[in-house]
Parts: structure tokens; sequence; C-alpha cells
């Protein structure tokens, strides 16, 4: 789907609505509720990627973040105990000088994407298919693959055996 009004009053939605849970995020004040807009963010951008026409791209985005990396942060969050304090207690002094360094980034960034020469609109570019991702990484990628996958088995067996620790010491 390129082109045409519908494609760009779609594209405006999304982006509004990527916009608004994105800042519903860092503002809402319960953690759940964040964690929702969150979720609901990552829904957005894998609209954002249907409408590219990169649907692959779009179903890694909802398996993996918005089911696998919500449901790892709302069982942080559950599991976790809430803070209390006054607001001081949260930041320290390093948040006065954060604040400049993050605005002179976004500037570099903005300045090198602006400068940055880019192909024209509509030119061709590689979109490899399922199949094509798929003979790469179990033929090419194979041992990266399985050894990513024995890191986060030992990852983990890591954190069962901590929780359990954990119980122990209750």
């Amino acid at each position: 789907m390129t082109g045409g009004v519908w494609y760009w009053i779609l594209f405006g939605m999304c982006a509004a609505w990527v916009i608004v849970t994105g800042i519903g995020v860092v503002a809402l004040r319960n953690i759940v509720h964040s964690a929702v807009s969150m979720v609901l963010c990552f829904l957005g951008v894998a609209f954002v990627f249907v409408l590219l026409n990169a649907e692959l791209l779009a179903v890694i985005q909802i398996l993996l973040y918005v089911g696998a990396i919500s449901v790892v942060v709302l069982f942080a969050i559950m599991l976790t105990e809430p803070q209390h304090g006054r607001l001081g207690l949260f930041f320290n002094s390093q948040s006065v000088f954060a604040l400049p360094l993050v605005v002179a980034a976004a500037v570099v960034f903005t300045l090198v994407a602006l400068s940055a020469k880019l192909p024209p609109t509509g030119s061709e570019s590689f979109s490899p298919s399922v199949a094509d991702l798929s003979q790469t990484l179990f033929n090419e990628y194979v041992f990266p693959f399985e050894l990513v996958s024995l890191v986060l088995l030992a990852a983990m067996v890591g954190a069962i055996l901590m929780a359990r620790k954990e119980d122990d010491d209750r």
C-alpha cells in the first residue's frame, strides 16, 4: 500500500498513536498503566510496519515486543516492591548534567540525519522473503543462532536459581 490519500491518513493516525502512547509510557504515574501504554506503542509500530509493506517485521514486532518483552516487563513490575519516598531520592546530582548531554546528542543525531546522502524516494531496495531469511539464518548463521539460544537458556536457569535462593533465605 503505497501512495494515495488513505495511505497518508492511516500513516498519520499510526504516527499519532505511537507518539501519544510513547508519551504515555513516560508520563503516566501508575507503572502498570505505563506498561500497557508501552504495549499499545509496540502495536502502533507494528501497524506502521504493515503500512510499509514489511509484514515480516510487523509479525516479529508483535511476537517479540508485544508478546515476549511486554510480558517480561509486566512480570518484573508485578514481582518488585513499590518504592516510596520523596522525588529527590529517585534522582541524583548527575541528572542536571544529563539533560544538556541528551539535548546535544539529539541535535547531533538530527544534523547527521539531515546531512546524510539518502537514496531518492522510490529507489529499489532489497527486500528478502521469509524463505531467504530462513535460509541465511539456518545455514550461514546457525552457530551464532544456537549460541544465542544457549545464552538465553543460561540466563533463564540463572534467574530461576537466584529466585530459589531468595526463597531459601526467607
